[in-house]
């Protein structure tokens, strides 16, 4: 069952790099810090595991937090906004995440807004 006030926590700085916030019932909340090459603030993601497998992202950018859903990826993780007018996407693999915006009108273009690794703890 989602809490909204559990989602809330996922916004807290961690202390940590990756700091897992809440796990039962075959349930998982982690958050994940990144340090971005590009001059971005640290982007922190909140990764949450449902108890089916399924897995759903929230990244805040822009001053907007954006929830995500798990899209099939070649390699690694690809999260796609819900929101198809933002179309923020992140793609991770191993400690490495992409952050990028999808162009508008389903062109297959993307603008690369940040290369990020995972943060020294």
């Amino acid at each position: 069952m989602f809490r909204p006030a559990l989602f809330l926590l996922c916004f807290l700085p961690a202390a940590a790099s990756a700091q897992t916030l809440w796990q039962g019932d075959g349930t998982r909340v982690e958050t994940v810090t990144y340090a971005c090459a590009s001059g971005m603030d640290d982007l922190t993601v909140a990764y949450f595991t449902a108890r089916d497998g399924s897995s759903f992202a929230a990244v805040h950018v822009a001053g907007v937090v954006h929830g995500m859903v798990q899209e099939v990826s070649g390699s690694g993780l690809r999260y796609v906004d819900i929101d198809k007018e933002t179309a923020y996407r992140i793609h991770t693999k191993g400690n490495r995440l992409l952050l990028s915006k999808h162009a508008p009108e389903g062109a297959t273009e993307e603008e690369l807004l940040a290369e990020c690794a995972v943060a020294k703890g």
